[in-house]
């Protein structure tokens, strides 16, 4: 007779993320997630296969999150919409990040395959988002949003590596900036 989960898939997923996110690609253990869900190592890997594939549902569990997140913001218009919703995404990085670890995901995101096309899917959701919601513009809506996406980036790298204040009130004045300088 098999044995009745005592958590779901999706549960374990969602309390891989944030132990993915403070431990890095290297430092993120199995046996780590086992103890705070509260199973062994090897039923992960029954359940998962192997730790890339955890790992790997894991950031596709996140977008579908991220998707209905982008699908529940308001239809609003202007640079104060897309800068909030900026300064929201940015919240997503938690209270206090650190964000050398999710800068070792991101090298994941670049280098390995799977993690590319996930991470290219999500960018796609979010620029649409964000063209859907630009003010007028002296380029296309479509380059508008990549530079927005470079600046809002170097803004989280320039926090980073000299933080002051909150990430969000950061990251939200630097794009403030940027639409005064594109004087939208």
């Amino acid at each position: 007779m098999p044995r009745h989960k005592t958590i779901s898939d999706e549960e374990i997923l969602d309390r891989a993320l944030p132990l993915m996110a403070s431990a890095g690609p290297a430092g993120f253990k199995l046996a780590d997630l086992g103890k705070a869900v509260g199973i062994a190592p090897a039923t992960l890997l029954q359940r998962f296969g192997d730790k890339q594939t955890l790992i790997e549902r894991a950031f596709a569990r996140d977008n579908e999150r991220f998707v209905e997140w982008i699908e529940r913001l308001p239809d609003r218009t202007g640079a104060a919409a897309v800068i909030k919703i900026y300064s929201d995404a940015t919240k997503l990085f938690g209270d206090n990040p650190s964000l050398a670890d999710h800068l070792l995901w991101l090298r994941e995101d670049i280098r390995d395959p799977v993690m590319n096309k996930l991470a290219l899917a999500r960018f796609k959701v979010f620029r649409a988002a964000i063209v859907k919601r630009l003010p007028p513009m002296r380029i296309s809506g479509d380059a508008a949003a990549r530079l927005l996406d470079a600046q809002y980036h170097g803004a989280v790298v320039q926090w980073a590596m000299e933080p002051r204040g909150k990430l969000d009130d950061f990251v939200r004045r630097s794009l403030k900036d940027w639409f005064r300088l594109a004087k939208a």
